[in-house]
């Protein structure tokens, strides 16, 4: 029999904390009327998560991070189809590793970061329906690599009291910022790594912070964190609409 419950009566952290203190095996499903997600759990223990943010096959992501490249995911998968029958069980995440493209503690550290993206964005949810399913083991997505249920909690929380200090400055998704004309002092501190340079580009002409989700791929935390840091440095404003809330 499943479990079922409500986001409304009963948090995605109590679940998690129930399953992880019963070493439960099985998948999660969250539903509302317009996303779903999923965990994957083993023995208590996260190896896997998707929300309708987080779809993308592992070596999809691998190579938008520019951590392989396309070239290596698809010697990768040719491996994967080809390999013998003695290595019959070796997941996408260990072809890579053992033909060197990828570091296994870069390939760990990477599977638990985007668990941690997807999470965050399920802990977010204020309503839906939760079930879990003992006899689901995603047993296709388990590439031998876990999170504790401690850990995820810990650092969804960490998240979500910086996304409150967000929201303040970034209201909604529709928040319009551009470059700004005159930098501020603290500016000339500001030293911009990559992805803070391509947000900045795009910011000729003014963007809202959906369109740069989509122009740069990352989610909307990613986005909206960078945002925040480069308003808060005065390189850029924000374009003020009906839909800002006064600060």
């Amino acid at each position: 029999m499943a479990l079922e419950g409500n986001l409304k009566d009963f948090s995605l952290a109590d679940m998690f904390r129930l399953l992880a203190s019963g070493r439960k095996s099985g998948t999660l499903y969250l539903e509302r009327p317009d996303a779903q997600g999923k965990v994957c759990f083993k023995k208590g223990r996260v190896f896997f998560a998707s929300s309708n943010w987080h779809r993308e096959s592992l070596g999809r992501r691998l190579v938008k991070s520019a951590v392989i490249s396309e070239k290596q995911l698809r010697q990768a998968l040719g491996l994967q189809k080809i390999q013998k029958k003695e290595k019959a069980n070796r997941r996408l995440g260990q072809i890579l590793v053992d033909e060197g493209y990828l570091d296994s503690k870069i390939l760990e550290s990477f599977i638990q970061e985007q668990i941690n993206d997807t999470l965050f964005d399920l802990f977010r949810w204020e309503d839906g329906q939760l079930r879990f399913e003992a006899d689901e083991m995603c047993e296709d997505e388990d590439i031998g690599i876990s999170v504790s249920v401690e850990n995820i909690i810990m650092e969804s929380s960490r998240r979500l009291e910086l996304w409150s200090r967000i929201r303040q400055k970034i209201p909604t998704p529709q928040t319009t910022f551009i470059m700004a004309s005159a930098p501020g002092d603290k500016s000339m501190e500001i030293h911009l790594k990559p992805r803070e340079w391509m947000l900045l580009c795009y910011l000729h002409g003014g963007r809202t912070v959906n369109e740069l989700v989509e122009l740069a791929g990352y989610n909307d935390f990613e986005t909206a964190k960078i945002l925040y840091g480069m308003y808060s440095a005065g390189l850029i404003e924000k374009v003020v609409s009906d839909a800002d809330v006064t600060e």
